[in-house]
């Protein structure tokens, strides 16, 4: 009998290409919350069919965290969360992970407000830190009172207090300071001194109608987009594959470092600037759900 010889069948490999995943990072006030600063049930739905996608969803807000957990909780979202412009991340859905302070030595904040010059032209101060939320003095009126508190977000059950007698009780280091000018005319002033006393730290600007004009004062290494490069690096999805929506200045720098970077249609000129994109609609309007949905091709 002639022996058959046996043709060997070489296995085909097939490689199989792991399913494309998106980060996106979304800013809240002015860009995911509407103009009544709620979450539509739009936007609700469509982020929620995008992390069911495997997509990853993150807020980056300069809010404290107290203010945005809530959100977070309704997006139902287990990322890392980015809080006082970048000073802060955390995981709300770990309680182990370790949060990252990005923040300033409490020392500089010290300097800073035993500054004479600086002293005069403030007419009060609010300061975040690990040890809760300090307050200069009590506002002056009911109004300014109501307009600093409800847009900060402190309540009587927040652990704060006043240290206008006492500047040494801040023992942590700073996440964000923000001061309230007596008038607006001092602006240049106080920045040229912060920046004079410690050029290592960011110095923003903006207005509340009711309450007047806030500096808002944080280290250089605070922004979002330092924390969008490290979410980028903490999940392994490179910033090509990553979108940021903003609407403001404090949004400048993550809105040009994601690939996908969108203006809000209501943000500010230099956040227009800023950005490779611009949504077609408002926030009031789902501006970031429905430039998501589209993108998504959620039904």
């Amino acid at each position: 009998m002639q022996n058959k010889k046996t043709k060997k069948v070489k296995k085909q490999e097939i490689n199989i290409e792991p399913p494309v995943k998106y980060l996106i990072m979304s800013d809240l006030d002015g860009t995911l919350l509407n103009s009544k600063e709620q979450l539509s049930d739009q936007t609700v739905k469509i982020i929620k069919k995008i992390s069911d996608q495997g997509h990853l969803f993150a807020i980056a807000t300069g809010r404290p965290k107290r203010a945005s957990v809530d959100f977070y909780r309704r997006l139902g979202l287990k990322t890392l969360m980015v809080n006082f412009n970048g000073s802060y991340i955390n995981n709300p859905s770990k309680p182990k992970f370790t949060p990252i302070n990005l923040g300033f030595n409490y020392k500089i904040a010290i300097n800073i407000f035993n500054n004479k010059r600086i002293h005069k032209w403030i007419e009060n101060v609010i300061i975040e830190n690990m040890d809760g939320v300090f307050v200069y003095q009590e506002p002056k009126n009911v109004k300014q009172r109501n307009a600093l508190y409800s847009h900060f977000h402190i309540e009587k059950k927040d652990k704060f207090r006043y240290i206008a007698k006492d500047w040494t009780n801040i023992h942590s280091d700073i996440h964000s300071i923000l001061i309230l000018l007596k008038n607006e005319k001092y602006i240049d002033e106080l920045t040229y001194e912060i920046k004079r006393l410690s050029n290592t730290l960011i110095v923003r600007t903006w207005s509340i109608p009711s309450a007047g004009t806030i500096i808002e004062i944080n280290s250089i290494f605070s922004s979002k987009g330092m924390a969008l490069k490290y979410l980028s690096s903490y999940y392994g999805i490179p910033l090509e594959n990553c979108f940021a929506f903003g609407d403001g200045d404090n949004d400048n720098e993550m809105l040009r470092t994601a690939h996908y970077g969108y203006a809000m249609k209501n943000g500010s000129m230099t956040a227009k600037l800023s950005a490779r994109f611009l949504t077609e609609f408002t926030n009031d309007k789902d501006g970031v759900a429905l430039t998501l949905k589209k993108f998504f091709n959620i039904h």
